[in-house]
């Protein structure tokens, strides 16, 4: 499966913990928008994958986005791929905010989402916007009102425990349809640093039991889950013959792309790009067919290629050693990262 991250506009938030170079940026114009989603569905019919494309960061801040919409519905060999997060600053303060939605709705896309980090001031503080916990709560207001099936995200941190009475407030007030429990996991991003003063630790999941069937989670299964995403537990799995290489050399049966907003077409996640492809405004689209099937799978792009460089799984050890052993990173994975990190051995993608 092949995905591509179309950059439509920049995001209105610059989250700390964020790994795929969100922020804000510049927006698509709308001609090359559209050009580039015709482009697009062309490659697509090169390719014998599936294939699908996503806009992004915030699609909603683009002041043509429902003219995009609808281009993006019509395509005959490439589907765009709704995932609706969104951060509500861009629909906010759009005019045409009910014409918006109903676009979606007419193109089949229901579902959004929007991601919660705590009560308003910690909110703020993690996205580093004033106002951005506001702006997300009376969007998911709105959207409800309009019909849309609302998702809301908790992205679990150290002040959720402080937190935890106006995380319960508020899922009450907009009753989503569903709520997703995400513990940020780790890679080796310029981003990623900034978070980890904010990271949460085992003890403070454990503090967050009596909340968590409140918040529609399954107790037993998330406390696990996060005991497996912990550097104790993959200490003990080191310790115990995991075997590093076999680990990251895994096939991977996504591969993902991004498009920028100069459009030019990226091998990698936005942010963790490897290969410039060019222009697409010029590209020879079989040529580039030629060379995207011929690619490995990268859907993990925090992922360690060079396998050459890893450590030895008693040097890692070592150095997760000095780390606090009950921090939450989400997966194992993810913690060997970390571990990779403190041993400042380079982890991008290597192809």
């Amino acid at each position: 499966m092949i995905n591509i991250d179309f950059l439509v506009a920049g995001c209105n938030t610059h989250c700390r913990h964020c790994y795929v170079n969100g922020g804000p940026g510049p927006i698509m114009p709308v001609e090359d928008a559209l050009m580039c989603i015709d482009k697009l569905d062309a490659l697509a019919a090169c390719l014998q994958d599936e294939v699908s494309f996503t806009l992004d960061h915030e699609p909603m801040n683009h002041p043509r986005i429902d003219q995009i919409l609808s281009a993006a519905f019509r395509t005959a060999h490439i589907q765009n791929y709704h995932h609706g997060m969104t951060s509500g600053v861009g629909l906010m303060r759009r005019e045409d905010r009910q014409q918006v939605i109903r676009t979606y709705f007419d193109c089949g896309y229901r579902d959004f989402g929007i991601t919660i980090h705590g009560a308003p001031t910690h909110h703020d503080e993690i996205t580093r916007r004033i106002g951005s916990y506001e702006a997300a709560v009376k969007a998911g207001d709105v959207l409800k009102s309009e019909g849309a099936e609302l998702s809301v995200s908790l992205m679990l941190n150290r002040f959720f425990v402080e937190d935890a009475d106006s995380i319960s407030a508020l899922l009450k007030q907009l009753h989503p349809n569903y709520v997703y429990f995400a513990i940020p996991i780790y890679t080796p991003h310029r981003n990623m640093p900034d978070f980890e003063p904010y990271r949460a630790s085992l003890g403070d999941l454990e503090s967050l039991r009596p909340y968590l069937a409140e918040w529609g989670q399954d107790e037993s299964e998330i406390l696990e889950k996060a005991q497996r995403g912990t550097i104790a537990y993959a200490i003990d799995r080191l310790a115990h013959g995991l075997d590093l290489p076999a680990l990251f050399a895994e096939n991977q049966e996504e591969l993902y792309l991004s498009l920028h907003q100069d459009c030019k077409l990226y091998v990698g996640n936005s942010g963790s790009e490897t290969l410039c492809m060019g222009d697409l405004r010029s590209l020879d689209l079989e040529a580039a067919a030629e060379v995207i099937a011929a690619l490995p799978g990268n859907r993990d792009y925090g992922a360690f290629y060079d396998l050459a460089a890893l450590p030895s799984e008693n040097d890692l050890v070592r150095a997760l050693s000095d780390l606090p052993q009950d921090t939450l990173y989400g997966d194992c994975p993810s913690v060997i990262y970390r571990g990779l990190s403190e041993m400042n051995v380079p982890t991008r993608l290597m192809f």
